[in-house]
């Protein structure tokens, strides 16, 4: 059997870990250890724990966050993509976990981060690499992460326009890619013609050739009841501009999930057009948000300027004044009047 590495991707809360639980099961290892089930994922995560700490780490050294809503996160992310380092430690460790078994499942929300990182070194290792990209509305997305995950206190907009970002560049990032698309509600309704498609579009035949024994144990970990929050913008505090928008790329994210949809450069092309409308919709908002911005950065600026008391603004950061003031004894620094003291500071700035 030939290496293949499946790549899981979508916004979290999104069904990703049915997926890989269902093909966990068909064949596809998931690396171990793996994040411990909970109340939010009764049925497991299928989550590497290597995988969700490293991630962890590299999107805090980018300063991004799982979700973030800004645009300009793409390139910070992308950034560590370059990095030869970082790449050699997912080389590593991907070397190992194929020395085990061929066929490999990943799968974390912070993944869609780095797919550009994961398919070179994939591809570098010998391996088939194809992605998959559940999709489930942008509403039950948000209600479900404000029902399981209270304590980030992230607001509704926020959150909404995270969903719209991350889709809509994991779909640019995975173009040359071997992929899929797969509903959340297809794969509940009825899991095994999803899988199937999944099969057919990425050449993937061991996903459909499964024994009976392996059949029966990823149907046992489908529960229809787990589908706890419905598509709704109403009790949610989203404007409808983003609404609309969250709308649109909805609609067309569905024409890609269908396999026989034969208009699929007109679909690129609009959600192209649907990237740049939201990178102008966030460039807007941060600009009429600007006030607030300023008002929070100000207090930080006066602090860190801050100098001793009756000096200039800031004069212990450069290293010259730090040493004439050493040599200068304090009852003489005294009696230098303070226009001299700036004068000073300015000349040796």
């Amino acid at each position: 059997m030939s290496r293949h590495l499946l790549l899981v991707a979508g916004s979290g809360r999104s069904g990703t870990s049915l997926f890989v639980n269902i093909v966990g099961n068909l064949g596809f290892h998931v690396p171990k250890p793996r994040v411990v089930a909970d109340d939010s994922n009764p049925r497991g995560f299928g989550e590497p724990q290597w995988v969700v700490d490293w991630h962890t780490a590299l999107l805090k050294r980018a300063n991004v966050h799982a979700s973030d809503a800004r645009p300009a996160a793409w390139a910070d992310a992308a950034k560590l993509c370059l990095d030869e380092q970082v790449s050699a430690q997912l080389r590593r460790w991907l070397e190992d976990q194929f020395s085990l078994h061929e066929q490999l499942v990943i799968k974390d929300p912070r993944l869609l981060w780095f797919l550009p990182l994961w398919h070179r070194v994939g591809n570098e290792l010998g391996a088939a690499v194809s992605a998959v990209t559940m999709l489930r509305h942008p509403a039950e997305v948000v209600k479900s992460k404000l029902y399981w995950y209270p304590g980030m206190n992230m607001a509704d907009a926020n959150r909404a326009a995270g969903w719209i970002n991350t889709m809509l560049f994991t779909e640019r990032a995975t173009r040359d890619y071997r992929r899929a698309f797969v509903r959340f509600e297809d794969l509940l309704e009825d899991w095994t013609q999803s899988i199937a498609s999944v099969s057919e579009q990425l050449d993937i035949p061991s996903l459909v050739n499964a024994r009976a024994q392996q059949q029966a144990a990823a149907d046992s970990v489908v529960d229809r009841s787990l589908r706890r929050s419905q598509a709704s913008w109403e009790d949610l505090d989203v404007p409808k501009g983003l609404v609309y928008l969250a709308g649109q790329v909805w609609e067309e994210l569905l024409s890609l999930a269908d396999p026989e949809n034969g208009d699929r450069e007109a679909v690129l092309d609009r959600l192209d057009c649907y990237r740049e409308e939201y990178i102008s919709f966030y460039r807007y908002a941060e600009a009429v948000a600007q006030s607030t911005t300023l008002a929070a950065v100000r207090p930080l600026r006066r602090k860190n300027s801050a100098g001793p008391a009756g000096a200039p603004p800031g004069p212990h950061a450069n290293p010259l004044l730090v040493w004439s003031k050493r040599l200068v004894p304090a009852r003489v620094r005294r009696l230098i009047p303070i226009r001299v003291k700036r004068a000073v500071v300015e000349m040796l700035r």
